[in-house]
């Protein structure tokens, strides 16, 4: 029993004084609360973890969107525009062109 804690917990069954025997049914109950509280404790640490990384990820993934539908909005504009890929100023590049007032 309990095999999936990595130790086996299974109360042995040996025919004791009524005193005997409730003082180690307590002891077994005390260390099964102990090895249950250290798996709940792993679990719940493991548990923030991903909590974490699925944050991440979420955000990530949000970025990712938002990204998507900027450049599709932007490559709408240059087709609806008529704006070919030369014909737009290169971001490093400061100069403007020549004022022809």
């Amino acid at each position: 029993a309990f095999e999936w804690l990595g130790e086996d917990l299974a109360h042995p069954v040996v025919p004791l004084q009524p005193a005997v025997f409730l003082e180690r049914m307590r002891a077994w109950a005390a260390q099964m609360e102990r090895v249950l509280k250290r798996e709940r404790e792993a679990v719940r640490a493991e548990l923030m973890g991903l909590r974490l990384q699925y944050s991440t990820l979420w955000r990530s993934v949000e970025t990712l969107r938002t990204y998507q539908e900027d450049v599709t909005q932007a490559l709408e504009w240059q087709e609806e525009n008529n704006v070919q890929e030369g014909d737009l100023l290169p971001l490093h590049d400061n100069s403007l062109p020549p004022d022809n007032d």
